[in-house]
């Protein structure tokens, strides 16, 4: 037998194989020994883990121990044994510590042929380098690999450690790879590296494994391979018909072939087992078989002359038993070598006292090897089926389960073996003595004394540590002792002395029987052994955490400080776990002496902020510890609206950002929602660590982002009732990101606003800059609302939206065929692209109708954000798509916006780049005007032309360019006087012309006229709006022309040179002194800056927050100069009923409507088909309203919010109904079906309308006609002429203006409004001229007007087998029978008489 092994004084083990060289001091165990042993052992389990004594360790004390050796010895004198005699003076002679079996000691009979007393267990005590043990992966992480290894110990694999590849993947590849190669539950085998002390923990020590083969394997040559031997291989790469192994020996390979019926694939680097098949030993191939049943079965098999070394942990052998020890069997296997197996790798987990009967000598067992120590050749063997059949043991249980009604199985000295009712299957469990219940024990402690004397009686006899057999002679079952000595009372039971004859007799009482019903709570699991380890320790059960898993972010429990230092407190639960109160979390303020603040001993309550990896944080803050919200400890868990405590953990300037629980991290994104005024400083508010009550705004869980606001109650958009879809407001940037700018809009309520980039401008360009120049606290005063997103308000700043904002649409009723409006691209795809207007309303341009160009890109063609104006090309209801079209040819501007939108924002850029420049820096501009003479000096010539400065104007820069010298030849120093066609006040640079004409029309103005507007002069007087003149191209800019008017004493104008919908295609090329033919689009006031004017007040100031509306209301009417009387207020008429006259003046035109100031807050506008009956008027209707007519009508709706009239141009007939209050009129029963929006409250029958075919209907549909915005009617097949023709539909197409009558307005059954129109001009009030009545034929509208033998006339309206119908007129139709078609059979009726077909019958 191997002597036990050797410890240095330190305490530590040595690495080296010495270890287990005898020592010549034998162990002694105290108790002291034995707590730090068990503490020690405790902190080297993952699971929590204690080392419980194994099976037959010894409950006596050493004198104890060695009085019975020395009676044994003086009974028998057997030879061969060792036999202390006493000594003449009493004391026995000291005995040989090789005949002692020493706890932690591991042995090998084969060595001395003394057969051990005890199986062999592994301990953290006993393990060194070199051993190979067979394990189980219960963790892959990124970097390493834990291994539960027997007897519950922990082991650590290093990805470096994991392969024997040196050149597989780089570094980072490696820390995936162990993910795809290994997994939990994977039995492997492996070998100890070394041990080392834990540097975070005292105490505990760290064992390190190695899974490369080589080592495994070392000492393998290829005549060790064996058919039918199972080994194992690492799958070096895969080909397309098998896999290609290693075996850790550089000149060895293996082979296995790809199996059809095999489904699991597998990887590089994965570590299998196979069967050996076949050897070739030419080519040095080993073929394997890795079919799982014949790997679990496969037995090694008895070689002659096989050593030790090529045995493997994990292989199978047939063994046969030799003895039962006292804690498991002793087994030879392979001829001539020896393993044990210990109490809990039998064959049955749960075996009772009496398992030795189930293992006679000579019987045969299949075992595993489950380690092999080098240094003392001691093998271990299990027996456990699942292991025997090459699987881990299953586990039911989890740490901290608590089992109320475990069944004790078996009760020895070290403790109690338990059965668990766990499911599906129950779970053995350990209780060592050392977790026995404290109450128990003290109830003994109180019952017996140590020295006392007791009745007992003998229930069996037992061999015992420190008893020899002959010893149990004295004593027989049932024999009944009066005066039995207490020798010890432990938390199993009782120690005896019987005063039996001639020596005393021990004997021990058990405190537990076998079949009792325990409480009994896991403290943690041996894989490998498929047992729980349990305690039946009250404190066990007190407390809300025992064991890490039951730990909960959010808990609040009480603890007791234990240590306190500089960076916060220690302090452990009840249950007796540790944790960490970092020292911003020691209280609601900042902790600099946290030693008074947390005294040691201390009990206080804290609650849990998190768990991870197996180190508890907690918090004394007592607005934490005693918050009643829900606790956020997931981003699963953040949902909108959550209101939650958190502690602020960093503070910028745009923001805050708030830690929860279990690490869970958001963000306040905008002062707004933190709560401050603008331009507030965060960090002047709040403080890093002060808790906060915060609301969740919103949260991506993929992405774990979470936004938060300090604002418990966000503000409703409906609790502001001006603010709806198409407002303009105002507001103050409050924070800014390159994708868009938050701002506080003023309202009611405190509301937040986005900007998106794209949307503070029409062209792109400025959009950027703009973006880039714009800064926190600055207020932008016009933004239309375009969405409303629950709280938050989708702001545009671009001009056209706000110019067109009444008429941008938010609904699908308010869109109608062939209008063109404007809207802004949301989406881009291949097929199409997607344009939006207010809201979620959303139309769809297909590719063929997006651009004129078919070949052209659509993604080089539009971006999205781009301002465009859409052209409606149909609206379908029932699907709610709208299809548009974006083509140029269709969507071209009509008016000067895109161009006067560039020059606003242009002015806008400027400002801010101004906004830190001094007000005398800025003056300078107001020194120049468009077309005024300017005198300056050469500066510099090159060849593009001169540079000018100005007299006391610094860093100004003024340049003519070579076209506009005129001729002249000019050098340094000379005085120029130059006209001026350009200012970028940006560049600070101002574009000159000498050229004579426009210095001689300039010399015509009032030179000393100075001009704080950009582009004002004086405009020609004959010069109107829509007027086409011819120009020339002056001035080629990147975004415009600058053009003058010969003809109009050289007026400067400028035009765009693309527009909406172009400003990503190539632009047309012009160059200087180009003529062209241009449209004016635009025209300044007449009344010029600095003009002398009279004018009388008629309102004062309204008193709002905005400094700009801070103006006085002034009129220059001659009627209102005229008035002496004195100053009063003119008050505006805001008041307006149905059918009152109003008069006003236009001041914009569009291809729909005609804009009129009413006064000066209220507008008024004009639908096209209100304002003639006549197409040819209609189709002049832009041309009829130049800017500035004056413009009369009849008042039809009043929106008083808005303070926009409805007007229409021919009176409206006894209708006399204020309107002025609800903004709709007030309708009878007729219309009263209809939107106030659609207003046809003046549309009667018999009414001359004006109207467009908005589309022809297929077959004899007719044609559906536009009469109003919203309102359309049918004209029937038989309306759309006089005559009978063959095609009434000739000529005509949709979109064309046409002059109908109103023959009927009923309703439909769906309760919608039906109006029947008519085109025939032979109706009164349709036409002037005298029509001939041969050409006229009368509709039969009743069925009494026809007569038998009456000639009539009609259309084909459907034909059948037996006949067809014909189309009399819109209320009558006739029924032909197929015998009365024609005089001849008819073949084919259908194609004889098409739908449509005129034809006359009687």
């Amino acid at each position: 037998m191997v002597a036990p092994s050797k410890r240095v004084p330190s305490g530590k083990r040595n690495d080296s194989t010495k270890a287990f060289k005898s020592s010549k001091k034998p162990f002694k165990k105290t108790k002291k020994d034995d707590v730090a042993a068990r503490s020690e052992a405790m902190a080297l389990q993952l699971e929590e883990v204690p080392d419980f004594p194994r099976g037959g360790g010894t409950s006596l004390s050493k004198k104890e121990r060695e009085k019975i050796h020395e009676e044994v010895d003086a009974e028998f004198d057997a030879g061969d044994e060792r036999v202390a005699k006493r000594s003449k003076g009493g004391k026995p002679k000291k005995r040989n510590t090789s005949d002692v079996d020493e706890l932690g000691s591991l042995f090998d009979g084969g060595l001395t042929g003394k057969r051990p007393r005890y199986a062999n267990k592994i301990t953290i005590k006993n393990i060194s380098a070199g051993m190979k043990l067979l394990g189980v992966v219960t963790e892959v992480n990124q970097k390493d690999i834990v291994v539960s290894l027997p007897g519950g110990l922990r082991g650590l694999v290093r990805a470096s450690e994991a392969l024997d590849f040196t050149d597989f993947g780089t570094e980072d590849d490696e820390n995936e790879l162990l993910r795809d190669i290994f997994s939990v539950g994977q039995l492997v085998p492996c070998i100890v590296l070394q041990l080392d002390d834990d540097k975070k923990e005292a105490g505990k020590r760290k064992i390190w494994l190695s899974l490369r083969l080589s080592l495994l394997h070392k000492g393998f040559s290829l005549d060790s391979f064996q058919p039918g031997m199972v080994v194992t291989a690492n799958v070096k790469s895969v080909e397309d018909h098998g896999y290609i192994l290693q075996f850790g020996m550089p000149s060895i390979t293996g082979f296995i072939k790809k199996s059809h019926e095999e489904t699991r694939e597998l990887k590089t680097g994965q570590l299998i087992q196979g069967v050996v098949t076949n050897i070739d030993k030419e080519r040095k191939i080993v073929s394997l078989s890795s079919d799982p049943d014949s790997v679990a079965k496969c037995v090694t098999k008895d070689l002659s002359g096989m050593s030790f070394d090529l045995l493997i942990p994990g292989m199978m052998v047939n063994a046969r038993v030799q003895s039962a020890l006292e804690n498991g069997l002793l087994l030879g296997f392979l001829m001539y070598f020896t393993g044990t197996v210990d109490l809990f790798h039998l064959q049955n987990p749960l075996c009772n006292k009496s398992w030795k009967d189930e293992y006679n000598p000579t019987k045969m067992v299949n075992a595993r090897i489950l380690f092999i120590d080098p240094s003392t050749r001691a093998v271990g063997l299990t027996l456990n089926p699942h292991l025997v059949g090459n699987k881990a043991p299953p586990l039911h249980v989890s740490s901290g389960d608590i089992f109320d009604e475990a069944n004790v199985v078996r009760v020895d000295k070290s403790g109690l073996l338990l059965e668990l009712p766990s499911k599906p299957v129950s779970t053995p469990a350990y209780v060592s003595t050392y977790d026995a219940a404290e109450d128990e024990v003290k109830k003994l402690e109180k019952k017996f004394k140590e020295g006392s004397r007791i009745r007992v009686r003998v229930l069996g006899l037992k061999q015992i540590e420190g008893l020899a057999i002959g010893t149990l002679k004295h004593v027989s079952s049932g024999d009944i002792f009066e005066e039995a000595k207490v020798v010890r009372v432990d938390k199993s039971g009782l120690l005896l002395e019987l005063p039996s004859k001639p020596v005393s007799t021990p004997a021990y009482v058990s405190n537990f029987k076998e079949g009792n019903r325990i409480r009994v709570r896991i403290l943690g699991l041996k894989h490998m052994e498929g047992l729980a380890i349990g305690t039946l320790k009250e404190s066990a059960f007190e407390g809300p955490a025992f064991t890490h898993s039951d730990v909960k972010p959010g808990m609040v429990t009480k603890a007791k400080i234990i240590s306190v230092d500089t960076f916060g407190a220690i302090v452990q639960f009840p249950g007796g776990l540790k944790a960490m109160c970092p020292l911003q979390h020691m209280s609601e303020f900042e902790v600099t002496k946290p030693r008074k603040k947390f005294k040691v001993g201390a009990e206080l309550i804290f609650r849990v902020l998190g768990c991870k990896s197996k180190r508890i944080t907690v918090t004394c803050k007592k607005t934490l510890v005693k918050s009643k919200l829900p606790i956020l400890s997931s981003y699963a868990d953040a949902t909108e609206g959550l209101v939650t405590h958190g502690w602020i953990t960093k503070i910028e300037k745009h923001g805050c950002f708030v830690r929860f629980y279990n690490g869970v991290q958001g963000f306040v994104a905008s002062r707004f929602e933190l709560g401050l005024e603008p331009g507030s400083d965060p960090s002047s508010v709040f403080h890093v660590g002060e808790v906060v009550k915060c609301r969740v705004t919103s949260a991506v869980h993929g992405t774990r982002r979470i936004n938060l606001s300090f604002m418990m109650k966000p503000t409703s958009v409906s609790e502001d009732d001006s603010i709806k879809l198409g407002s303009i407001v105002s507001g103050v940037i409050d924070s800014i990101t390159p994708q868009a700018v938050t701002v506080h809009v003023k309202s009611k309520g405190l509301l937040k606003g986005t900007i998106f980039a794209e949307h503070l401008a029409d062209h792109h360009d400025q959009a950027n800059l703009m973006i880039s120049l714009l800064r926190p606290g600055f207020e932008l005063d016009k933004l239309l609302v375009i969405d409303i997103e629950g709280n938050n308000l989708a702001l545009s700043s671009k001009y056209s939206l706000i110019k067109f904002a009444e008429e941008l649409p938010s609904d699908l009723s308010q869109l109608q065929p062939n209008s063109v409006v404007h809207g802004y691209v949301c989406n881009l795809i291949e097929n199409g692209c997607f344009v939006r207007f207010l809201g979620r309303l959303t139309g769809f341009a297909p590719r063929s109708k997006a651009i004129d160009e078919p070949r052209a890109d659509l993604s080089e063609s539009f971006f999205v954000g781009q301002s465009v104006r859409a052209n409606i090309v149909d609206v379908n209801q029932e699907k709610s798509r709208v299809t548009l079209s974006l083509k140029q040819s269709s969507c071209a501007s009509v008016d000067a916006s895109f161009v006067q939108e560039y020059f606003l924002t242009d002015e806008k850029i400027s400002n801010l780049q101004s906004s830190d420049i001094t007000e005398s820096e800025c003056s300078w501009v107001e020194k120049f005007s468009i077309g005024i003479l300017i005198k300056g000096t050469v500066q510099d010539k090159n060849d593009l032309g001169l540079v000018v400065n100005f007299d006391n104007i610094n860093n100004v820069l003024g340049f003519i360019p070579k076209y506009h010298l005129g001729g002249t030849s000019l050098e340094n120093g000379s005085v120029v006087q130059a006209v001026v066609l350009d200012i970028s006040r940006a560049e600070r640079l101002v574009d000159l012309s000498l050229r004579p004409e426009l210095i001689n029309s300039s010399a015509k103005e009032v030179s000393n006229r100075q001009s704080k507007k950009k582009r004002k002069r004086g405009i020609s007087k004959e010069l109107e709006v829509h007027q086409r003149v011819s120009a020339v191209v002056e001035i080629v800019k990147e975004q415009y022309l600058i053009l003058s008017i010969p003809e109009h004493n050289y007026t400067i104008g400028y035009a765009a040179v693309s527009d909406y919908n172009t400003q990503k295609l190539p632009v047309k090329q012009f160059s200087t002194g180009q003529s062209v033919v241009a449209s004016v689009e635009a025209l300044q006031n007449p009344l010029t800056v600095g003009q002398s004017v009279s004018a009388r007040v008629v309102a004062k100031p309204c008193h709002t927050d905005n400094k700009k509306s801070q103006l006085w209301e002034l009129s220059v009417k001659p009627a209102i100069l005229r008035d002496s009387g004195e100053l009063t207020e003119v008050r505006e008429q805001l008041e307006f009923v149905s059918g009152e006259p109003v008069c006003g003046y236009v001041y914009k035109v569009d291809k729909e409507w005609v804009w009129l100031a009413i006064s000066r807050n209220v507008t008024a506008r004009i639908f096209i088909l209100d304002t003639a009956c006549e197409a040819r008027e209609l189709e002049e209707f832009e041309g009829r309203f130049p800017i500035g007519k004056a413009v009369s009508g009849y008042v039809l709706t009043y929106n008083k919010e808005k303070k926009t009239v409805r007007l229409v141009q021919r009176p409206l007939l006894n209708i006399q109904k204020s309107i002025g209050n609800d903004g709709g009129p007030k309708k009878d029963k007729l219309d009263s079906s209809i939107p106030s929006d659609d207003a046809t409250l003046f549309i009667h029958e018999g009414d001359i309308l004006g109207g467009r075919i908005s589309k022809i209907l297929p077959g004899v549909g007719g044609l559906r006609v536009q009469i109003g915005p919203y309102v359309f009617g049918r004209v029937h097949f038989t309306e759309i002429n006089d005559s009978w023709v063959s095609n009434p539909l000739d000529g005509l197409h949709e979109g064309q203006f046409v002059k109908c009558m109103v023959l009927e307005i009923s309703n439909s059954s769906k309760g919608t409004l039906q109006i029947e129109l008519s085109l025939r001009t032979s109706l009164d009030g349709m036409s002037s001229d005298h029509l001939s009545e041969a050409n006229v034929f009368k509709r039969f509208e009743r069925i009494e007007d026809l007569s038998p033998d009456m000639g009539i006339e009609g259309y084909v309206k459907n034909t059948m087998s037996k006949g067809c119908f014909i189309m009399l007129s819109r209320t009558l139709d006739a029924k032909v029978l197929l015998s009365n078609l024609s005089d001849t059979f008819v073949k084919d009726p259908e194609n004889e008489f098409p739908v449509g077909k005129l034809v006359t019958g009687r």
